[in-house]
């Protein structure tokens, strides 16, 4: 928990230019078939879908699932649901409210591109949520918090630009300066930030000298037309109805409050937001009843032991966590690469798990069949670490995930490439693209995957898993053109034939 609650906001970075009316709801709604889209693995319509169901923008408005379609988007690699994934974190809305991770997806998501995420990281470092990151340079953290509200505002994100004016104007950051605030305000208004427009006008009709040739009557319009109630009072004209659009009161009340950016949004204050916050971890409902296709797809064998036996309960699907368990279960190949009970046997493997108030695993119950202690522990452990948008109702489940494994090659259990070792590898270096058959709706989707698997003595590919997340096509269209390559054969350290283990990076783009 922080010391010093953000004193934040949600604007929009991608707003309509300040002189066109918002849109209405109807007018941003997802495009049709985004939900398949985002389930083809195109980051950016998860991205999208998860921002549209927290602002409720023409779908139903479900924070979980929100929180639910941002995991997906930030897990395929896209840095601006990072960004965003990284405000509900901040604000605790629908996951449990973290500094520490809100601080660490901010800080990513500036680092691959998002100016947005620049912004909001320089947010947290303002207010004390996180700890300054490590620097080579004379920096202070007054200036480096200047640099990335520049760095978002020069990118043209209307929250970095109010960020930068309320810098200035409160000179808590560097010195007061209000000719720099009155600048930075104005580009944000320009940029779409209702909220700049207003503070602009309030700084002008204070002190004028600071922002000569400032037309104050027509910047209190832009303010009123998206719901500030104090600008429509200047203007002596009736506010609009509020909307998602709209700041609260206490953002357009205190003129330095920095902004957390969250696009599409008009200005939530982080204490407004933050019924998650303090959420104590609870023991999961141990017995709860599962699922009728839960119960379906666990062997009856194997149901009393994973705790999903008796009466199945009439209660459907929840899909913001179905959703993150099938991107994340091919994850669980990476079980290939421990020791196995039963090496020689193809096993079928069942975990289920229920999620805890506070969106982290708990209950872990693996089985497999054939029986593999192993394997169990593995997939047991690698669940664990995930986390979900919070269940409704304290605690939710129990889930499944199922993966199959293939048996080990004969003979010594693969090694890992060390030094004096020859690493296998394909006879024709661009094969797999070459070979690769990537379904035609997929393609564009996700640009590489990262991947591992063995090569045998004699040459033979086997026990691929994707250490990136990925769709069931792509996984295995890029298995099948492995299985399709030519392979030479590594060897140890002595120079004998070995079943070596070897991680590369598929290109889906060419």
């Amino acid at each position: 928990m922080r010391i010093t609650p953000i004193c934040a906001a949600l604007l929009t970075a991608c707003a309509a230019a300040p002189t066109v009316p918002a849109p209405a709801p109807e007018d941003l709604a997802p495009a049709a078939g985004a939900g398949e889209r985002c389930a083809r693995g195109f980051a950016g319509e998860c991205r999208d879908l998860g921002r549209a169901h927290l602002l409720g923008e023409g779908v139903k408005q479900d924070d979980r699932l929100a929180a639910a379609y941002l995991m997906e988007a930030c897990e395929i690699g896209d840095p601006s649901g990072c960004g965003a994934l990284a405000v509900l974190h901040a604000l605790g809305r629908a996951l449990p409210q973290s500094d520490e991770k809100a601080g660490a997806l901010s800080r990513r998501a500036c680092e691959r591109g998002s100016a947005l995420g620049c912004s909001n990281f320089g947010v947290l470092l303002a207010e004390g949520a996180v700890k300054p990151p490590p620097t080579d340079d004379d920096e202070g953290g007054g200036a480096r918090v200047l640099k990335l509200f520049r760095t978002a505002c020069d990118a043209g994100v209307a929250e970095g630009c109010v960020n930068l004016g309320a810098a200035f104007d409160g000179g808590g950051l560097t010195g007061r300066d209000l000719g720099q605030a009155a600048r930075a305000y104005q580009r944000g208004c320009e940029a779409g930030s209702p909220l700049g427009c207003w503070r602009l006008a309030a700084l002008a009709t204070e002190r004028p000298e600071a922002a000569p040739g400032a037309n104050v009557p027509a910047l209190e319009g832009r303010a009123c037309r998206a719901g500030i109630g104090s600008a429509c009072a200047a203007l002596k004209q009736p506010a609009p109805p509020p909307s998602y659009r709209t700041p609260v009161s206490r953002l357009v009340a205190d003129r330095t409050s920095l902004v957390l950016g969250f696009p599409g949004a008009g200005g939530f204050h982080a204490t407004d937001l933050a019924e998650g916050r303090g959420v104590a971890r609870t023991p999961p409902v141990i017995g709860r009843r599962p699922s009728a296709a839960v119960q379906a797809a666990v062997p009856e064998p194997l149901r009393l032991r994973l705790g999903v036996a008796g009466d199945p309960t009439t209660a459907g699907d929840d899909p913001p966590v179905e959703m993150l368990v099938a991107l994340r279960r091919h994850l669980l190949g990476q079980c290939y690469e421990g020791p196995r009970s039963a090496p020689s046997s193809a096993v079928e493997l069942y975990t289920v798990f229920m999620v805890d108030a506070d969106g982290r695993v708990g209950d872990v119950r693996a089985a497999a069949e054939p029986a593999d202690a192993a394997l169990e522990q593995c997939a047991g452990e690698l669940v664990g670490d995930w986390d979900f948008p919070q269940p409704d109702g304290g605690s939710g489940g129990p889930y499944l995930v199922r993966h199959a494994f293939e048996a080990l090659p004969a003979g010594p259990a693969p090694e890992f490439a060390g030094p004096g070792t020859l690493r296998p590898a394909s006879r024709d270096t661009l094969c797999i693209e070459r070979r690769l058959k990537v379904p035609p709706e997929y393609r564009g989707a996700v640009g590489s995957v990262t991947v591992k698997l063995v090569v045998d003595p004699q040459g033979r590919p086997g026990l691929m898993h994707v250490l990136t997340p990925a769709p069931d096509a792509i996984v295995r269209a890029i298995s099948d053109a492995i299985a399709r390559c030519e392979w030479s054969a590594g060897a140890d350290a002595r120079g004998a034939p070995a079943t070596l283990w070897l991680t590369l990076t598929v290109n889906l783009s060419r």
